[in-house]
């Protein structure tokens, strides 16, 4: 292709008009992933564009570069800078600026200047800087000048950036998107969030067509290349698109064209034609046919060109296209046959051609299956490839095409990560497309039995590049993204992992994950592996088209829906969904609070905030300066969290804290949010100490001081100190650096109860070195061989320092109760690097088992426990990397809080409100989760109680009265009504009476000894071993009554007691009394159907007779009749009737009565006749029939 020559931007000035404006040469397109693993080109760039009227010179500028929220300045060194060269920028020109880049991807065209600068790929800022030396600022650790800031032409601050334009940040980029100005670079409103968005790298030079923003400028002329088929007789057309980058004018445009030849013969591969086409006005494009001649010859690609020329209303931009005639008349190979059977490729390295249908496509190649039918039948070959373009795959790579595809085989390793299993791809490629419309090949559904936890890395090779499913899958890693740290807002990558439902979540592991080998400079023979978790997929939801799924560790894909092609990347298989994703979570999406404490705990937690910064700018770090709006949303989120999910506890470790004032400002937040929801003020007191850290984040505890009694704090502090500051690390070459980056903060304090009870502990906040780097094999510094090994020492010597400070806590004094609690970076194994948990507890892995050479050494004793041994085998994680669940947070305890004898026994629990939640919940305001990538851990220590047992005593008698001989029985009932249980009650009876056979009734698990007798009195005790809260005990006591208790009562008093404290002594006696009557006289006995005659009386005088009934009796009939006065006739079955007591009664006027009872009771029947005024001769007869 000829460049645009310089008289095109004469032509273009001239149509323009040279005006007094100033021009302005903006970034309009920043790509960052240059050469990284999936890049689309080898290097980073950096466009600039002059969206002005006026040409600009760049002589005296540079282009500058600083990180994200790092404390380094723009240009400050050469991998910063470019000083760019004395070009011109002409209006509407583009200027391409190469930067470092790697060995991925394709090759950028031809750069305007070029050079070293090495941008991140997801978050940075990049300046065009009028001065060709550093700005010497960075916008965030240190701020820039105003005189600084009149030198930044422009600003594009991206992704995580400290710094931007307006009033946010340009996207977060990766190895496959570059932020793009709008409008073709042509919109600048000062704002990177509006002025930039993301999309497929495009990089333009120099010699791209120009754009002259506001229209008004020169038109423009191309033509597209184009291939296809050549076919097997007959001719093919060829379809050539000329176009113009703007509407054609009011006299239209025309142009010449005509066929040359290149590798291919006019005549014997294609029809010569020449020609002239018009674009009317308003039109932009126009399609020329050239027909190109089929055969059955086995030939390579040929080519030849159309030309443009005598363009007239517009100048010629790209004046020649290549037509490529695609041979198809070649021998292909099967997908399967060349992915063979094994982990490479038996065609590797390469030439082949092959055919399938196209069933996905990226932005660097696309993936192509045998059709259903095709396949061979072995199921240790994939029938799927991945075709590698390097760019967008060509149109005719649509899904649903079936395509010929030539190209070399290649076994892909990323040159950045050697170890990573190969992937078979075919590079290079040509496609033809030979027919539509097809349908994709069936699925293969995955199982619990593939993948499995034990199936090794490469068990899903024999399905790479294939459309696989599953009926159902559940997430064990959440979707990722991007944080926007001023905003405190998140962005989504679309990526999370799934196990085959019914497959148990995976958990990191001890070891060094395989394949890796040892770490360069270890001595070690017997390090730990671990298998990565092959059971594990990732997902990228948005990589083939389908809308990105934002879901939660636990949810389920359901449905059938995730379903995809099968690719292998970053040592991950991964799914690549074809559409949107039916998603069921129920509880799974929703946070879970840690374990409610009991009045009897005493409660300590740990909480990584994750980078929680102010709103102040601090110079001396390189601090992201948060707007008021996101710091309220972190506080309410962080207010939430401690209040209703960690159920505010006593003590509370955080970590990657900015400063006092902010912790205190998250005091005073849950303060007030308690209050105002009608909970009690906890009184939260913040403590925290700078250190050393280059980020400026720090450790800090918050307790909880507010009050329990009078007077009586919940959490009284006696001292809190920092200790480690100026500990240092010697380096192998002699000099010293600082080791504590987060020094451990160290409080004594004393938790009280409203009780009296009172727990003195020591709590040490700890953040710990992170894992970042522990494996790189980059050259080291200060007389490290690598930058690994420096990590690892580092790592050790903290652990090792911790070890040292808890080790003299115990031997000064060993009854001292200590927790560590905090961001301690390791596991609760060894990792195959350093064992760091286990040095500072004191059972560190033998010396042969960890990269460090001459560790081993136990350093604490006693040991400490570290408590997340102690929560289920499932709940052993605060933080989810990799995709893999781990526990990076842990609560430590000494055996003097084990074996306490006022400690009743802990429990260790963790709020789910974060590690399980996907990136973008951080933008909801009204919830915990996603306020940090860590779940808060809390363990909560069961103080022993001033126990409470509320006794309480019931006593009554069966009958208020017995006659002389009849039994005294008595029922006593003892209840305990809490809140703990009676420990060895014990109940007493006394009697004010001798009784020489008191019988007791106990209940099981009481025991009673024998009744003792006196003159006037007997007595018994039952005991038993416990009494539960809420249980009760019920005694029968019985005797016979006595004659020396005739025309008395006998009492019984019945008390309870026991040896746990009862706070109402005031029911725990009662008393019952039975009336000790004569027995009377014979009752006279009435005959069946004999009348007894002659009753006379008083008023108020009674006659009382008897009748025996047996057993079958019918029709008991009783009546009286004759005589004068008044009577009332009573009855009753077993007992002598009274005025209130009968089973029948007859009060008529005078002394006929009568009662009836159809079917009595055998047994004995009393009959009162009472006089209601004087009576006499009066009758009386009961009958019944037998």
């Amino acid at each position: 292709m000829r460049g645009i020559g310089r008289q095109l931007w004469l032509a273009l000035l001239l149509s323009c008009g040279i005006g007094s404006a100033q021009a302005q040469v903006v970034i309009s397109q920043v790509y960052g992933g240059g050469g990284n693993s999936g890049a689309t080109f080898t290097n980073d760039y950096v466009e600039l564009f002059n969206r002005g009227g006026d040409p600009v010179s760049l002589a005296g500028k540079s282009l500058q570069y600083a990180s994200a929220t790092g404390t380094g300045n723009f240009g400050a060194s050469a991998t910063q800078i470019v000083v760019l060269p004395g070009d011109t920028v002409e209006p509407g020109q583009y200027y391409l600026v190469a930067l470092a880049g790697g060995s991925t991807g394709a090759p950028l065209p031809a750069a305007d200047a070029s050079g070293t600068i090495n941008m991140a790929a997801a978050s940075g800022k990049a300046a065009l800087v009028d001065s060709t030396t550093s700005l010497g600022c960075n916008g965030g650790s240190t701020p820039c000048t105003p005189a600084q800031e009149a030198l930044i032409l422009d600003l594009v601050g991206f992704g995580g950036a400290n710094y931007f334009e307006g009033g946010g940040t340009a996207p977060a980029l990766n190895s496959s998107t570059a932020a793009f100005r709008a409008e073709a670079g042509c919109t600048d409103s000062d704002d990177n969030a509006a002025d930039f968005g993301a999309a497929t790298p495009a990089p333009r030079n120099s010699a791209a067509i120009p754009n002259v923003c506001g229209g008004g400028g020169e038109a423009y002329l191309s033509i597209a290349d184009t291939s296809a088929a050549e076919g097997d007789s007959g001719t093919t057309p060829f379809f050539f698109t000329i176009s113009l980058n703007q509407p054609a004018g009011a006299d239209g445009v025309s142009v010449d064209y005509a066929t040359a030849d290149g590798t291919a013969v006019a005549g014997e591969d294609y029809l010569a034609a020449s020609g002239s086409v018009a674009l009317a006005e308003g039109q932009t494009s126009v399609t020329i046919t050239i027909d190109v001649i089929g055969d059955t010859a086995t030939e390579p690609d040929e080519t030849f060109l159309v030309v443009l020329e005598n363009a007239s209303g517009a100048l010629i931009a790209r004046e020649e296209a290549t037509g490529t005639i695609l041979n198809d008349d070649v021998e292909t190979l099967a997908i399967h046959q060349i992915q063979g059977s094994g982990q490479l490729s038996p065609y590797d390295g390469q030439a082949v051609a092959t055919e399938g249908i196209v069933t996905g496509r990226k932005n660097n190649g696309f993936f192509l299956q045998s059709a259903d039918g095709e396949d061979d039948g072995n199921p240790a070959t994939s029938e799927g490839v991945f075709v590698f373009t390097g760019g967008a795959p060509p149109d005719a790579a649509a899904v649903g095409n079936r395509v010929l595809v030539q190209g070399t085989v290649d076994e892909y390793i990323p040159a950045a990560d050697p170890h990573q299993l190969p992937l078979t791809e075919i590079v290079s490629p040509s496609v033809v497309l030979l027919s539509s419309g097809h349908a994709l090949p069936a699925p293969v559904a995955l199982t619990v039995e593939t993948p499995t936890a034990d199936g090794g890395l490469e068990q899903l090779e024999h399905l790479e590049g294939m459309r696989v499913t599953a009926p159902s899958f559940t997430v064990v890693a959440p979707t990722g993204g991007f944080t926007n740290e001023p905003s405190a807002t998140g962005t989504s990558n679309g990526r999370f992992a799934v196990v085959v439902t019914g497959t148990a979540r995976p958990f990191r592991e001890p070891g060094i994950q395989i394949p890796d080998p040892d770490p360069t400079g270890s001595t070690a023979t017997d390090i730990p592996r671990w298998d990565f978790n092959p059971e594990l997929i990732a997902v990228n939801s948005t990589t083939i088209g389908a809308p990105a799924a934002d879901v939660a560790a636990g949810c389920e894909i359901v449905d059938g829906s995730l379903t995809g092609p099968l690719d292998y990347t970053f040592r991950r298989f991964t799914i690549y969904p074809e559409g949107e994703l039916a998603v069921e979570c129920g509880e799974a999406g929703q946070p879970r609070p840690a374990e409610l404490p009991t009045p009897d705990h005493a409660t300590f937690a740990t909480y990584n905030l994750e980078r929680f910064f102010d709103t102040e700018n601090d110079p001396a770090t390189g601090d992201p300066v948060l707007t008021p709006e996101a710091l309220e949303r972190r506080l309410n989120k962080a207010s939430i969290g401690i209040r209703q999910f960690l159920h505010t506890p006593d003590v509370l470790g955080v970590t990657e804290v900015e400063n006092l004032a902010v912790l205190q400002a998250l005091a005073g937040r849950i303060n007030a949010d308690a209050v105002d929801a009608g909970q009690p003020d906890p009184g939260y007191v913040a403590w925290l100490e700078e250190g050393n850290d280059v980020g400026g984040i720090d450790v800090g505890f918050l307790a909880r001081t507010g009050e329990v009694a009078a007077g009586v704090p919940r959490v009284e502090v006696l001292a809190v100190e920092q200790v480690g500051a100026d500990a240092m690390l010697d380096n192998p070459d002699g000099s010293a650096t600082l080791l504590n980056d987060r020094p451990p903060l160290v409080m004594d304090a004393v938790v009280h109860f409203a009780d009296g009870r009172s727990f003195p502990v020591t709590a040490i906040v700890v953040h710990q070195r992170s894992l970042s780097g522990i494996d790189s094999e980059d050259p080291g510094s200060s007389g490290w061989t690598t930058g690994g090994q420096r990590v690892r020492a580092k790592r050790q010597a903290q652990a090792e320092y911790l070890a040292g400070v808890i080790d003299g806590m115990q031997d000064a004094d060993p009854a001292r109760n200590i927790a560590v609690l905090g961001d301690f970076n390791a596991f609760q194994f060894n990792d195959g690097y350093v064992d760091a948990l286990g040095v500072v507890t004191g059972v560190p892995s033998p010396d042969d088992e960890t990269a460090v050479d001459g560790d081993g050494t136990d350093l604490v004793d006693p040991d400490l426990r570290n408590t997340t041994l102690d929560a289920p085998a499932e709940e052993r994680y605060s933080f989810v990397f990799d995709y893999q669940a781990q526990s990076l947070d842990h609560v430590l305890i000494n055996d003097a809080i084990v074996s306490s004898p006022d400690v009743d026994g802990y429990a260790i629990s963790h709020a789910r409100i974060n590690a399980d939640f996907p990136v973008v919940a951080r933008n909801d305001p009204d919830t915990p989760t996603r306020l940090s990538d860590h779940d808060p851990t809390m363990l909560l220590v069961r103080i022993g109680a001033l126990s409470f047992a509320d006794l309480a005593v019931m006593a009554e008698a069966v009958a208020s009265s017995v006659m002389v001989g009849g039994a005294l029985e008595y029922a006593v009932t003892v209840t305990n009504d809490g809140p703990d249980q009676a420990l060895f009650p014990g109940v007493g009876f006394s009697l004010d009476a001798q009784l020489a056979d008191l019988a007791v009734s106990a209940p099981a698990g009481w025991s009673c000894d024998a009744p003792t007798s006196g003159s006037d009195s007997t007595s018994v005790a039952c005991t038993a071993d416990a009494l539960d809260a809420g249980a009760e005990a019920v005694f029968g006591l019985s005797a016979t009554a006595p004659g020396s208790a005739v025309g008395a009562s006998v009492v019984l008093a019945a008390a309870a007691t026991s040896q746990t404290s009862d706070p109402d002594e005031g029911d725990n006696d009662a008393s019952a009394s039975i009336e000790v009557t004569e027995q009377p006289p014979e009752v006279p006995e009435l005959q069946n159907g004999v009348a007894v005659t002659g009753l006379e009386g008083a008023a108020g005088e009674a006659h009382l007779y008897r009748i025996e009934l047996p057993e079958g009796a019918r029709n008991l009939r009783v009546l009286s009749y004759g005589g004068s006065g008044d009577v009332t006739l009573y009855l009753r079955h077993g007992e002598q009737p009274t005025g209130d007591e009968y089973d029948a009664r007859s009060a008529r006027p005078g002394n006929n009565e009568v009662v009836h009872v159809g079917a009595p009771a055998a047994g004995t029947w009393y009959v009162r006749l009472v006089g209601e005024r004087a009576h006499a001769r009066v009758s009386l007869r009961a009958s019944f029939t037998p």
